[in-house]
């Protein structure tokens, strides 16, 4: 039997935060990481209620093992929780349309996906009934992973 995930593609813990910025810097202070700059990117999202344009800001970890800070985005997936910290597991995968199907056919709905040609791509967002996200990634976009956290560091 085939998983539609891989144990070893995990690689990072996201966490949705209210400040990037200020949670870059409590997190330095708390634990000593050091992170990438804050990126930013203006991406079409199709969402339960719809296809929006949103602007994700996030920043990784240099230190291992890696978190992902995603700036919150009230009203979407990306909404700060008041209590619990992990937002989703990061997992890279080789197809996002045929990895996402197939989590689906595992019971984790589809909850948010990037659009390329009105088709998913990039990213999308799987949601089990208990509230596990899973997040998986197209590993073309970041196929040397520590190379493109050394290409984001600040310098």
């Amino acid at each position: 039997m085939s998983h539609p995930l891989r144990a070893a593609d995990l690689y990072h813990t996201g966490i949705v935060v209210p400040d990037v910025d200020a949670w870059k810097a409590r997190m330095g202070e708390v634990a000593g990481y050091r992170w990438t700059e804050t990126m930013s990117a203006d991406l079409p999202v199709r969402l339960a209620e719809g296809d929006r344009v949103l602007n994700l800001r996030y920043t990784y970890s240099l230190d291992a093992p890696h978190i992902e800070l995603v700036q919150e985005i009230p009203g979407t997936p990306w909404t700060a929780a008041e209590r619990v910290a992990t937002h989703h597991l990061g997992y890279f995968c080789d197809d996002v349309p045929t990895t996402s199907r197939r989590l689906e056919e595992a019971g984790f709905a589809l909850e948010a996906c990037a659009l390329v040609d009105d088709a998913p791509s990039i990213f999308a967002y799987h949601l089990a009934p208990c509230g596990v996200r899973i997040e998986i990634v197209d590993r073309a976009r970041m196929p040397d992973f520590a190379a493109y956290l050394r290409s984001k560091a600040p310098q």
